[in-house]
């Protein structure tokens, strides 16, 4: 295959997982997103904390976090750091839903720098719960079916591009 045709095809890729989410799905993580993102680094510090719960070997993938006992976690100036940079990228592929273009970048961007800390697909598919529990509280506890499925389309979604974007490092080197 030439490097055209392999552009081409990982171009397909994106694009391909990008169109998994229905604009009514966009617009469902949108209006819940709002009210998640009003304070931040303590709902990105929630959803963390209960994945490091769960899965408390994820806290080795971070070296900033290794030192850290997990009683202090959730006070750690190091996860609240984590936790606000998380929300902005969250935020930021959220506001790039409207525009195929930009959502495709911005969904680069977060891909790759996930690759570069060797996080996993199954990594990311494991946020899933964590996150539904943040977006249940921040929306008044309720969290329907529709909803469910919006987030958990947009979490398989990066999680999928991470490895189109794996596999294409690994393709270039």
């Amino acid at each position: 295959m030439s490097d055209d045709e392999n552009e081409e095809n990982f171009t397909q890729k994106v694009i391909d997982e990008t169109c998994r989410l229905s604009e009514k799905q966009r617009d469902i993580i949108r209006r819940t997103f709002a009210n998640m993102e009003k304070d931040g680094v303590k709902n990105g510090l929630k959803i963390f904390v209960r994945l490091f719960s769960e899965y408390p070997r994820y806290k080795l993938i971070w070296p900033q976090f290794r030192a850290i006992p997990d009683s202090s976690l959730m006070n750690a100036i190091e996860l609240r750091r984590h936790a606000s940079v998380y929300l902005k990228g969250l935020g930021k592929i959220i506001e790039s839903m409207r525009n195929e273009e930009e959502l495709g970048k911005q969904l680069a961007r977060i891909a790759q720098a996930h690759i570069k800390w060797n996080v996993q697909r199954n990594h990311v598919i494991h946020m899933i719960e964590p996150v539904l529990e943040v977006v249940k509280e921040t929306n008044g506890y309720q969290l329907d079916e529709e909803t469910r499925v919006a987030w958990s389309v947009l979490y398989q979604v990066i999680a999928n591009l991470i490895e189109v974007f794996r596999n294409r490092a690994l393709h270039d080197h």
